[in-house]
């Protein structure tokens, strides 16, 4: 038997058999009610010295931020997972701005979830669009380090929010300039994740093949 994160094997599945086939470093990352990542060098996952290494979810980016339920305040998670994003959405709206979101959560903006912003976006919403806009910064601003730190051959997005974020990668990719020291990361391709809801399952594969 072997147990491991399940970021980390969404990782080593994306990189045996999924988007990141054929890419010696693979920096994976899943968004939805948190955000986790998993780091795949030359066909193994990068546990650290002890197994905990990998947390880049909890990669602190505002150190006066929310607090994070990590017990951190502003890591990546409680700036831009799902709930992240429709608190900020919430927030928006409690200034009295009116926005299509209003209507698409029926009245009740605790209901409002990173699909119906996504949705609003596409349709012109202008507070939808400013809370994308806002995510793909504090996302690019992120990465930036990543890239910094690993300088991975590819960045693979999985979860549910990503489907959100999926017309704007390239948007994303554009904040790097100034995001990161490194020259060159527009070589540096991000990508969807092939295993979506069956990532568990193929992640488990992975970890026995």
């Amino acid at each position: 038997m072997k147990v491991e994160n399940d970021a980390n094997a969404a990782a080593l599945a994306e990189a045996k058999w999924g988007s990141a086939r054929g890419y010696r470093n693979v920096f994976y990352l899943c968004i939805g009610t948190g955000i986790g990542t998993g780091i795949v060098f030359d066909g193994v996952i990068y546990h650290g010295r002890t197994g905990a290494a990998g947390e880049g979810g909890h990669m602190g980016l505002d150190a006066k931020g929310p607090l994070c339920p990590c017990g951190k305040r502003g890591c990546v998670e409680v700036l831009a997972s799902g709930p992240a994003i429709a608190r900020r959405a919430r927030e928006k709206l409690a200034e009295g701005l009116s926005s299509r979101l209003t209507e698409l959560a029926a009245g009740n903006p605790a209901a409002i979830t990173s699909e119906m912003i996504g949705q609003a976006s596409s349709e012109g919403d202008p507070i939808a669009q400013a809370v994308i806009r806002e995510t793909l910064d504090i996302l690019a601003y992120w990465l930036g380090n990543v890239i910094d730190l690993l300088e991975p051959d590819v960045i693979v997005m999985g979860g549910g929010v990503s489907s959100m974020l999926a017309p704007y990668l390239n948007k994303m990719r554009e904040r790097w300039n100034g995001a990161c020291v490194n020259p060159w990361p527009e070589k540096i391709p991000v990508v969807l994740a092939h295993y979506g809801e069956d990532a568990g399952v193929a992640g488990a594969a992975a970890l026995l093949a």
